[in-house]
């Protein structure tokens, strides 16, 4: 993401951190994954990370820039966990099946029913401040560049029908994966996924 997320309060020198701060916010995340923005509250992620709210707000300045910190964690761990799963010697096709059933992993089980930060927060964007909103679209738009570029890489390959429009079906697999996040948190099952995923893949294919 190349948009720039408010930054955690630094610490006077000399004075050393008394917690993990990828850990504190890795369980942060969960709870607003679960609870949403507006509804987590600093006692639930004092409670959810055994931190006191003195050492929470001498790390951050507030909610907001506890959220964006997470969010950022949040963003990054996604797009490197999706960035393994590509490969550059594979087709177009086959690197959008692969990112389709990495969606459908993430959207099954209990990961699943606790929803995806990023869309959930997509949800709350009419209320979200504008430094938030602008985090939250950026994130949103770079699903959608992934996609797009992988279906021109297809269509150049010969792996990806050619008669399609690379950016209204990169919006289209777009909608797709957001929509899988938000079944996954509804309880459907990974099977269902991977047969949309497979249909997806059929559809694209050049005849």
């Amino acid at each position: 993401m190349t948009t720039k997320m408010t930054a955690p309060k630094r610490h006077s020198p000399g004075r050393p951190r008394q917690f993990d701060m990828d850990e504190m916010l890795d369980k942060a995340i969960q709870v607003f994954q679960a609870r949403g923005y507006f509804s987590a509250s600093i006692s639930e992620i004092r409670k959810a990370t055994g931190l006191t709210e003195g050492s929470l707000y001498k790390a951050f300045a507030d909610k907001k820039a506890l959220f964006s910190a997470a969010f950022e964690r949040y963003y990054s761990k996604r797009m490197t966990g999706l960035q393994g799963i590509l490969r550059a010697d594979d087709s177009g096709r086959e690197n959008l099946l692969a990112m389709l059933r990495h969606y459908a992993n993430l959207s099954s089980g209990e990961h699943g029913k606790l929803g995806c930060l990023i869309v959930g927060s997509a949800a709350m964007l009419s209320v979200l401040d504008d430094d938030l909103s602008h985090d939250v679209k950026a994130a949103l738009q770079q699903i959608e560049s992934t996609l797009a570029t992988l279906v021109v890489k297809g269509q150049a390959d010969g792996s990806i029908r050619s008669d399609l429009d690379p950016t209204a079906t990169a919006k289209w697999l777009w909608c797709m994966l957001l929509g899988m996040r938000i079944a996954g948190k509804a309880g459907r099952r990974r099977e269902e996924f991977d047969q949309v995923a497979e249909q997806v893949s059929a559809l694209l294919k050049q005849p």
